[in-house]
């Protein structure tokens, strides 16, 4: 956990004219958890679309999935994953010896087959061999190896992430691996739990499943999906996201500078790096917390409202650096008007559904779809589509979640086309609602998504 004393010379953050300063407080992982790890599936194998995706799915998780090229992976089926949240990887062209040569036209090749915000951020070795690493770190955020120990280094990192980012270890699981049972996994997870560290984990196919080319070292699935499960049970704890996801996190927070300062009732709060590089923006939202004595609080970023909660004697809430100054404000504030579900109307009932992605309005957003006939764990099902693509998912802890919406318009309807939230998209991903178990659509520019919480 970062924390920054607004007051402190050590960083002179200092206000002027404010009415005093505010503790504000960075996680050291998403939403002040206390370690992270990262599923990683190498070689683009069916069943990482077939058994893997779903899996994840039904336990609200992201991993990593890293594809060659020239073997043709199922390109609509991984990007149906990145869809839902997942990170499309690169595994290299032609899965040679060394990918020396293939760094920069791997992460070209893959992005013109699957559309994600950044595009191609992570690259794994094929065999575990590191090639030009200053072409690595030109083109990807992460060049992920295979056991650290095969390296000098520990299979586990620190809450600082690794020594060397073209060199991000993973632990080999399966036949051939160190890791085969769900006790192994959880084990994993309980030691970077206690460490506040990192683990990430090598998975190739499954035992029993179609692997197409990746059939070394094949693991369990029923072990990886206890270890979801564990995780779920412990979500308080551990963090389970895309390596490229955890890595943006991790090098945002190192990086950033949180002030803040309090007039009456409102607090605003500056969050704000300068890492940004022509690979990414590093606008991953990071968790805060801020010394609050209040009963209720409205955050907003920029005028969108943020979702966020008060326990124990601070306000918490995820917020994207450089996106604008952060409001909270309490009881009588006098913060910025945030959006919210009065300035909109709440769709009138029809039979029917106008079509979103033709119409700037929606008559029934939900249409004849019956919400009492889908399953609690069905998380996402596009009912309109354009060529944008964004990420509608239900995340581990129940918030609703939207990816790649940056500056555009999401609105949230209950099962009964009420609106329940209204705001706007600010960086990579942001949770923008968590209520009552239940269906909800949601709305995102002139896409619409169905969601069950």
């Amino acid at each position: 956990m970062k924390k920054v004393l607004f007051a402190a010379s050590a960083v002179g953050l200092f206000a002027v004219g404010s009415a005093f300063a505010q503790d504000v407080e960075i996680a050291t992982w998403s939403g002040f958890r206390k370690g992270a790890a990262s599923f990683t599936f190498d070689d683009g194998a069916p069943s990482h679309v077939t058994d893997a995706g779903p899996m994840f799915k039904k336990y609200g998780y992201k991993a990593t999935f890293n594809v060659v090229v020239n073997w043709n992976p199922n390109w609509s089926g991984f990007q149906g994953l990145a869809d839902e949240g997942h990170e499309i990887a690169s595994h290299s062209n032609t899965h040679g010896n060394n990918m020396s040569g293939e760094e920069a036209s791997s992460k070209s090749a893959i992005e013109g087959k699957i559309k994600q915000k950044y595009g191609v951020i992570t690259v794994a070795y094929p065999n575990c061999n590191v090639p030009n690493e200053s072409a690595v770190l030109q083109n990807y955020i992460v060049g992920r190896i295979c056991n650290g120990s095969w390296k000098g280094m520990a299979d586990e990192m620190g809450k600082d992430g690794p020594s060397n980012w073209a060199q991000v270890p993973a632990t080999m699981t399966g036949a051939e691996g160190q890791l085969k049972s769900t006790n192994d996994f959880t084990g994993r997870m309980q030691k970077v739990i206690q460490s506040n560290g990192w683990a990430a984990f090598l998975t190739h196919g499954f035992q029993g499943k179609n692997n197409g080319n990746a059939n070394y070292s094949p693991t369990d699935i029923n072990a990886i999906d206890g270890a979801l499960k564990w995780a779920q049970q412990n979500d308080k704890d551990i963090w389970v996201a895309p390596m490229g996801h955890v890595a943006m996190y991790l090098k945002e927070r190192k990086a950033s500078k949180a002030q803040a300062s309090s007039s009456g009732s409102t607090i605003t709060v500056k969050l704000t790096h300068n890492i940004k590089d022509n690979i990414s923006n590093y606008d991953y939202p990071l968790s805060l917390r801020v010394k609050y004595s209040g009963s209720t609080a409205n955050v907003t970023q920029a005028g969108a409202k943020l979702e966020s909660k008060i326990d124990g004697g601070y306000v918490y809430f995820d917020a994207v650096p450089n996106a604008g100054d952060i409001v909270i404000a309490g009881e009588g504030g006098s913060g910025p008007t945030p959006e919210s579900s009065s300035s909109v109307e709440p769709p009138a009932s029809s039979s029917s559904a106008t079509n979103p992605a033709s119409s700037s309005s929606v008559t029934n957003p939900w249409g004849p779809w019956n919400p009492q006939s889908s399953s609690g764990t069905d998380a996402i099902e596009d009912i309109a589509f354009t060529n944008q693509h964004f990420s509608v998912y239900r995340s581990s802890d129940n918030y609703i979640v939207v990816g790649g919406a940056q500056g555009m318009p999401i609105t949230v309807y209950n099962h009964m086309g009420q609106v329940v939230r209204v705001t706007r998209g600010l960086g990579f991903e942001q949770k923008v609602y968590s209520g009552a178990k239940g269906a909800y659509i949601v709305r995102v520019g002139n896409r619409t998504f169905k969601v069950n919480l």
